[in-house]
Formats: C-alpha cells, sequence, structure tokens
C-alpha cells in the first residue's frame, strides 16, 4: 500500500479558508461597530430633542412670567399668549436643532383657577419630542 505524501497546495487551501475566517470575522465586527454607532448618535439626538423641548416650556413659561400678569381680576380679562403657534424657533445656523408649540388652550379648571395647557416639541438631528405642560392662572374674586 502506498501512502500519498503530495501535499503540494495544501498550505494554499489552509491560508485561503483561514483568509475568509478572518475577512468574515472583520466584516461582522465592523458591521456591529457600525450599528452600535448608529444607535449611541440615534440615543444622543433624542436626548437632545427631550431637552430642547424641556427648554421650550420654559420658554413658554417665562414668556408668559413676563408678558402676563400674574392675578386677575376677572374671567374675561384671561387671554392666551401671543406666542404663534407651529412657528419653528431655529437654535442653529443649519437648522438641525429647533423647537415650536403645536398647540395651546385655556381651560377653567375651578371658580378661582384656570389652566394653560401647551406642548412644546424639540427637534435634534430628525428626532422629534413632546412635552406637554401646563400653567395654573389665579383669578381673585371681587368681594
Amino acid at each position: 500500500m502506498r501512502i500519498w505524501n503530495n501535499e503540494k497546495g495544501a498550505a494554499l487551501v489552509m491560508t485561503v479558508m483561514v483568509i475568509t475566517l478572518i475577512l468574515l470575522f472583520v466584516m461582522a465586527l465592523f458591521f456591529q461597530i457600525t450599528n452600535t454607532t448608529k444607535q449611541i448618535q440615534k440615543g444622543k439626538s433624542i436626548t437632545v430633542a427631550e431637552q430642547i423641548a424641556a427648554m421650550g416650556v420654559d420658554y413658554y413659561q417665562t414668556y408668559v412670567k413676563e408678558n402676563l400678569p400674574t392675578i386677575y381680576e376677572a374671567e374675561d380679562e384671561v387671554r392666551l399668549p401671543d406666542i404663534r403657534v407651529g412657528e419653528k424657533f431655529n437654535l442653529d445656523d443649519s437648522g438641525n436643532y429647533k423647537f415650536w408649540f403645536a398647540d395651546h388652550s385655556l381651560n377653567r379648571t375651578s371658580e378661582s383657577e384656570m389652566n394653560i395647557t401647551f406642548t412644546s416639541i424639540g427637534e435634534a438631528n430628525g428626532e422629534v419630542e413632546e412635552i406637554e405642560s401646563s400653567i395654573m392662572i389665579q383669578i381673585e374674586s371681587g368681594e
């Protein structure tokens, strides 16, 4: 019985197999890194959009505090602030960061209180987040 000792070319086949396995591993690793990077960027954009929406709430409350009286004598005097709903406020030159108000309404909650409810929307790099908030207004009785 003759033993075949002709292994010429086996090294080439093994090298090609090892290179293929390494290439597959590197491609899988690259794919995972790319997806993780995208997830991190999206998470950052969502967080920034939430912070911008919260800033819009602060802006609205400050605007009301500075431009509307804190105490009203009669219910008829209470008016919504003159903030234009839907107007976008750009926070940077490229327009990637902005906020706006979707709606605001005035509601009577009791005989001596009224509420302004509003929705602040923040956008960062295409990610949009909303925050609903309200401001209580006291109405003094004429007695």
